[in-house]
C-alpha cells in the first residue's frame, strides 16, 4: 500500500502536467480543474503515508551497476518535506486559478508547477544520493523556467538564468558527493554512506562535508550565494510562494539535515554551518530594511528564516530545524499569496506607492497581519513556537 502511495504522490503531478499540456490553452477552465485535482490528490497521497512511516526502503528498483538501486524511503524527515511540498503546492495551484486568470500559456505554467511538485516529493523520499541529484536538477530546471515564465521581460529571464547558474553549484557539489560516496562505499544509498562515514579518510570526509555545505548554501540562498533569490521574484507570485518560500529553497536545509550524522564529527563543520546561518539571518534582515519592493522584502525574509534552519542544523537541533521549515512554509506562503493579492489589485510592488489598502482589502489585511506576527515570532502564532525551539 505504501509503495502505491509513494508512486501516486510522485507521479500524479507529472501525469497532471502532461494532461494540462495535452488539453491545450483554449480550454482554460479544464486546465484549472485538472491542475487542482492532480495537485490535491498528490497531497492526500503524501498525507496517507504518515501512518506507515519507516526507515526501510519501500520501493527498490535495480537500475544496473552504473546507477545502482532507485529506492524510496518514507521516513519522518523525507515525509515531512514531501507533505510540505504537496500541501503548499496544492494551495498555490488553487490560488493560481484566480491570480493567473487571463494569462497566456497557462498550460506551460501549470505543467512546470506540477512537474516541480512531483520532483520535490521524489527528492525528499529517495534513498539514493545519485537519484537525489537527479530530482534536485529537475527542481532547478522547473524553477528556472517558472522564474522566466514571462519570457518577454528581460528582468525575468535574467533572474531565471542567475538562479539556474548559482543553484547549479549546489548540483555539482551533490553530484561529486554522490560519486565520492560510490567510489569509497560501493553504493549510492544514503543509509550505506551514513554507516560507512566514520571509516572514511578524514581529508575525504572533510572535503565532502564542506562541499555539501556549499551546495546546500547555494540551493537555500545562504551567504555568500544569497543574491539569486531576490532576483527570482520576477516569477508569478504564486510561484514565489511555492518554490521560493515553501519548497525548493528548503532542499538545501533538507540535505544538511539528512547528512548531518555523517559530518557532525568533522572538525569545524558544525560551527561553520552555524556561522553561515547567522550571517544569513543578519545580512538578509539588513537588506530587507532598505528595500522598497514588496516581494523582494519577503525574499530577503526567506533568506533570513532559512538561516534560522541552518543554525539549528549546525547546533544539532534537527527536529527544531524541520519544525521551523514547516512553520515558515505556512506563514511565508501566506505572506506571498497575500502580497500577490495586493500587487494584482493595485498593479505595483513599490511599497512607497501603497497606503490605505486595509480599508480596500480588509481580509487580505487580516491574514497579512497574522503572517507578519508569525514571521516576527510573536506568541501565540506558529512562528513563535519554532523560533523559540531553535533559540533553546
Amino acid at each position: 500500500m505504501d509503495a502505491w502511495l509513494i508512486g501516486l504522490a510522485i507521479t500524479l503531478p507529472w501525469i497532471g502536467g502532461l494532461a494540462v499540456l495535452l488539453v491545450g490553452d483554449s480550454r482554460v477552465r479544464l486546465q484549472h480543474g485538472l491542475s487542482m485535482g492532480f495537485a490535491v490528490s498528490a497531497a492526500i497521497a503524501a498525507l496517507l503515508l504518515l501512518p506507515g512511516a519507516t526507515d526501510k526502503a519501500v520501493i527498490r528498483i535495480s537500475m544496473g551497476s552504473t546507477f545502482g538501486d532507485l529506492t524510496f524511503v518514507p521516513d519522518g524527515l523525507g515525509l515531512f518535506l514531501a507533505i510540505v511540498a504537496t500541501g503548499i503546492g496544492s494551495l498555490t495551484i488553487i490560488f493560481s486559478a484566480g491570480y493567473m486568470r487571463g494569462e497566456a500559456q497557462l498550460g506551460r505554467y501549470y505543467a512546470l508547477a506540477l512537474y516541480f511538485i512531483g520532483a520535490m516529493v521524489a527528492l525528499s523520499l529517495t534513498g539514493s544520493l545519485l537519484f537525489l541529484f537527479f530530482f534536485w536538477e529537475i527542481t532547478a530546471f522547473c524553477s528556472y523556467a517558472l522564474i522566466s515564465f514571462h519570457n518577454d521581460d528581460p528582468k525575468a529571464v535574467a533572474g531565471g538564468i542567475k538562479a539556474l547558474i548559482i543553484t547549479q553549484l549546489g548540483g555539482i557539489g551533490l553530484l561529486l558527493l554522490a560519486l565520492a560516496a560510490y567510489a569509497w562505499v560501493g553504493d549510492y544509498q544514503i543509509d550505506s554512506f551514513l554507516a560507512a562515514a566514520p571509516d572514511l579518510p578524514v581529508p575525504l570526509l572533510t572535503a565532502m562535508a564542506f562541499g555539501c555545505l556549499a551546495g546546500a548554501a547555494a540551493k537555500s540562498a545562504q551567504v555568500p550565494f544569497q543574491s539569486w533569490l531576490p532576483d527570482a521574484m520576477e516569477a508569478p507570485t504564486p510561484i514565489s510562494a511555492l518554490i521560493h518560500a515553501a519548497s525548493m529553497v528548503n532542499a538545501g536545509v533538507y540535505l544538511l539535515a539528512r547528512l548531518y550524522p555523517a559530518f557532525v564529527g568533522v572538525s569545524g563543520w558544525s560551527m561553520t554551518v552555524m556561522a553561515v546561518g547567522l550571517l544569513s539571518i543578519l545580512l538578509a534582515g539588513l537588506m530587507a530594511a532598505v528595500t522598497f519592493d514588496l516581494k523582494r522584502v519577503l525574499a530577503y525574509s526567506t533568506i533570513s528564516q532559512l538561516g534560522y534552519m541552518v543554525v539549528a542544523v549546525g547546533a544539532g537541533a534537527i527536529s527544531a530545524s524541520q519544525f521551523h521549515l514547516l512553520s515558515h512554509a505556512v506563514f511565508k506562503a501566506l505572506l506571498f499569496l497575500s502580497a500577490g493579492a495586493v500587487i494584482h489589485t493595485i498593479g505595483t510592488r513599490d511599497m512607497r506607492q501603497m497606503g490605505g489598502l486595509g480599508v480596500q482589502m480588509p481580509f487580505v489585511r487580516a491574514v497579512f497581519v497574522i503572517g507578519t506576527l508569525a514571521l516576527m515570532g510573536i506568541p501565540p502564532v506558529n512562528g513563535f513556537w519554532s523560533k523559540e525551539l531553535i533559540l533553546e
